[in-house]
């Protein structure tokens, strides 16, 4: 008796006829991110803002005694703090570019099913946000540790952990979120003008202000970042969320966002 083999159909592998592979459609989107100029200044901006700011804090805390280390990973996370902005302009502009220059005509003629072609960007965006996030938040931390005299705790404590590296999650999770709302507007400045709105304008108009009464609706710890930085907190954050439960508020913004993103994606013109 023979027995003879059976190989999957080019057409079962690729899901339609004519269509890449992802694994090759995530490839392309990186080829893409990398070589594009405003990445590179960005992620220098980033870097620049993380541990430079990390070295001018080091320098100026310099008194003696014993300091907390829930306070040293805070310390360490004023740069990028600041340098989400960069991550923001980073995501908006993976997109937006391609609004702005009529090539995502030609991306979305390469690749029909417009969804597999944004979930593909929005992982290499995301996972770009989150290794450079991660990697600059324990380099800020080491400056901050090492130029302490002495600290009272251990960076090998599961919470300062988490919040060492909670800042590569939760840039990741920004990044994401910047694309899906630049997709929805379909341009960079509008990308960018409703996240930095969201950043640094909304936390304000829901923390009690009197022009507002806003906090009655929506607290302020469940804006899309005040929550998400909860991961990034020793403790739980001060009238905020626990930071797991910040984390999957801000993961659920995104969600949002992104299922707008492709509905409206799959229905619109390019």
């Amino acid at each position: 008796m023979s027995v003879t083999a059976v190989t999957a159909p080019a057409a079962t592998r690729r899901g339609r006829p004519g269509e890449p592979l992802f694994v090759n459609l995530i490839r392309s989107e990186w080829v893409k991110i990398r070589t594009v100029g405003v990445t590179a200044w960005c992620l220098l901006a980033l870097t620049a803002l993380a541990v430079g700011v990390a070295a001018l804090v080091a320098l100026k805390e310099q008194t003696p005694g014993r300091q907390s280390i829930e306070v040293l990973v805070s310390m360490s996370h004023l740069g990028l703090s600041v340098g989400q902005l960069a991550v923001v302009v980073l995501a908006a502009t993976s997109i937006g570019t391609e609004y702005g220059t009529g090539m995502i005509r030609t991306s979305l003629t390469a690749v029909p099913r417009r969804v597999r072609w944004l979930v593909a960007k929005a992982l290499v965006v995301g996972a770009l946000a989150l290794v450079t996030g991660a990697l600059l938040s324990l380099i800020s931390f080491a400056v901050g540790y090492a130029s302490a005299p002495a600290v009272s705790g251990t960076f090998a404590d599961p919470q300062v952990v988490r919040a060492v590296l909670g800042f590569g999650l939760y840039l990741g999770m920004l990044a994401v979120l910047s694309l899906a709302v630049t997709t929805i507007v379909r341009g960079t400045a509008g990308g960018i003008i409703v996240m930095f709105v969201l950043i640094l304008v909304v936390p304000l108009l829901v923390s009690g202000s009197p022009v507002s009464r806003m906090e009655r609706f929506l607290p302020v710890g469940m804006t899309p970042p005040n929550a998400g930085l909860a991961v990034t907190q020793v403790a739980p954050m001060l009238g905020g969320l626990p930071p797991w439960g910040g984390f999957a508020v801000l993961c659920a913004w995104t969600a949002a966002a992104m299922g707008a993103a492709l509905w409206l994606l799959g229905r619109r013109d390019a």
